[in-house]
């Protein structure tokens, strides 16, 4: 599996290195693998597109305890994927309504997005999962190791 560094995968989703750090030692992302104090911590495919995926949602203005709530939904549903389609249309939708009591999050394709529509929902929030991830995967440097080639 192909794994960046911190310093890579932050650049590439429009972070620092210093915001990405607070945010995991504050418990608002959890990485895909866990490191022992000293340790390098390197990041997976899913890591990048949950990481690209808060990124688009900071551009709405939302919280980091919401953007952590639905990146962590979000990786669920990776952690039963093998990758990200090559092509739009895997749509992460956040939903929010007086009718239910939380939030409805999913990864939906566009037919089920106008599903959604039509009932109506109060708020919602899409965010086109394979677009900003494969958008991120540009701007990645062209080394990457593989797990267990750590240096």
């Amino acid at each position: 599996m192909k794994m960046w560094s911190i310093h890579a995968v932050a650049e590439a989703c429009a972070m620092t290195t210093g915001e990405l750090s607070q945010w995991i030692s504050r418990g608002h992302y959890r990485p895909s693998e866990g490191v022992r104090p000293g340790q390098r911590r390197w990041f997976d495919w899913r890591d990048l597109a949950c990481l690209a995926v808060i990124n688009a949602l900071r551009k709405h203005s939302l919280s980091i305890n919401a953007m952590s709530l639905i990146a962590g939904d979000l990786r669920e549903y990776l952690a039963e994927m093998d990758k990200i389609p090559d092509s739009s249309g895997l749509l992460l939708c956040a939903s929010w309504d007086e009718r239910q009591p939380g939030q409805t999050i999913g990864l939906m394709s566009e037919t089920e997005l106008c599903r959604l529509l039509r009932s109506h929902p109060e708020t919602v929030i899409v965010v086109d999962v394979a677009a900003v991830y494969h958008s991120a995967l540009a701007k990645l440097p062209s080394e990457v190791i593989s797990r267990g080639a750590r240096p």
